[in-house]
């Protein structure tokens, strides 16, 4: 049985809350104010906490800051009356919410979403997973250059942290190619300005890319893959754009403009461990999506879509990020709560490997289309005269 913490200064939200949750199989646990909460958290095995952001003496992000500390694992999610927008980039910068809820709140939406990332969340921290990961030697230190990068955002350090990517030539070059395909329209003219543009709760996503796809001491037998596989990255978050801006007509979530260039990320990860298995899957002339990932539960028990997950989670990316990441392949599984992304992630990698390989590479459930009121035709079709304009230019 999973136990939920849920804390709110206000006593009619508390009962209101545990009457939700009264005919679910949860254990529910409830305090009034944030030192009460962190009491229980010292005694109790806790699953997921749901914090009220206005509060006295400790508010919400204070609570949840200390639980992301010294809980990691715990699922957090925000309770908001009201969307204050200093609060809420503060919340996206630092991460200390898995998602959002705002008063009201939809009972039967919340209680699917609690449900849905549990089951992600006993995915990504199962034992075999962890196992996988830790055997495979995947959990790496990022490089100096990049942690203290990492710092500066957490200390909101804007100025330095500009200035330190701009004198950075593979870093300033990496974020000058990744901006191009996170930008829908006009393209910046220096870093400093792309990096502004993209704002610190996306350059966190950009520098842990960047990190992984560093160069190393890496043999020429995979450079064609890997370079393949960047360009493959840099062409879905481009079409992801396209296909938000020209049929969605919105930008995706907060912190999420680079889930398209991190998606696959845990086969760019895995490349480095079976170099030529992946070489001689990806020759192969025929869809590959399905003897890739028998491949690899054969050699791993996992796939590249749960280890990219795992690493994205361990890594501190926001979680629509790692969600995208372990569901990209599967968009209309009912454990996803980002379900418009995650669409939109998967008609993205289809159309990127098809305008890349010149062929359909994976596959495309063609369903997705409807979830989101798009056309395929029409989609298709301004795709094509925006490729063509674009991306092969």
């Amino acid at each position: 049985m999973s136990t939920i913490l849920i804390v709110d200064d206000e006593v009619q939200i508390l009962k209101t809350m545990r009457r939700l949750f009264s005919e679910t199989d949860y254990k529910i646990l409830i305090a009034e104010n944030g030192m009460d909460a962190l009491t229980l958290l010292e005694d109790n095995p806790i699953d997921l906490i749901i914090s009220d952001m206005k509060m006295p003496l400790m508010n919400g992000y204070q609570l949840l800051s200390t639980v992301k500390e010294k809980y990691p694992h715990i699922i957090r999610i925000s309770l908001s009356g009201y969307a204050d927008e200093v609060a809420m980039r503060k919340r996206v910068l630092h991460n200390i919410a898995d998602f959002s809820i705002f008063k009201p709140w939809n009972n039967e939406k919340l209680l699917k979403n609690v449900e849905r990332i549990f089951q992600s969340h006993y995915i990504i921290y199962s034992e075999k997973l962890t196992e996988t990961v830790k055997k495979q030697k995947l959990l790496k230190p990022f490089p100096k250059n990049i942690q203290r990068m990492f710092d500066l955002i957490d200390n909101e350090d804007e100025d330095t942290l500009y200035s330190e990517i701009e004198q950075d030539l593979y870093l300033s070059e990496k974020l000058m190619s990744v901006t191009d395909a996170a930008i829908y329209g006009a393209m910046p003219g220096s870093v400093k300005q792309a990096a502004i543009y993209i704002g610190m709760h996306n350059l966190k996503c950009f520098l842990y890319w960047a990190a992984v796809t560093l160069p190393s001491e890496q043999k020429d037998e995979d450079k064609e893959l890997r370079l393949l596989l960047e360009k493959h990255s840099l062409s879905t978050n481009k079409i992801l754009l396209f296909l938000y801006e020209a049929f969605l007509h919105k930008q995706p979530p907060d912190a999420s403009l680079f889930t398209g260039v991190l998606h696959n990320i845990g086969l760019i990860a895995l490349l480095q461990d079976s170099k030529k298995q992946y070489i001689k899957d990806f020759d192969s002339p025929n869809e590959i999506l399905h003897q890739l990932l028998y491949n690899e539960q054969e050699r791993y028990g996992s796939t590249h879509q749960e280890i990219g997950a795992y690493l994205l989670s361990y890594y501190d990316m926001p979680f629509p990020v790692v969600e995208t990441a372990l569901y990209h392949h599967n968009p209309l599984s009912q454990a996803v709560v980002n379900s418009e992304l995650t669409i939109c992630v998967h008609i993205a990698d289809f159309y990127a490997w098809k305008y890349v390989m010149g062929k359909d590479y994976i596959n495309l459930n063609e369903n997705v289309f409807e979830h989101i009121n798009v056309s395929k035709e029409d989609f298709e079709n301004r795709l094509e005269r925006y490729m063509k304009k674009v991306l092969l230019a």
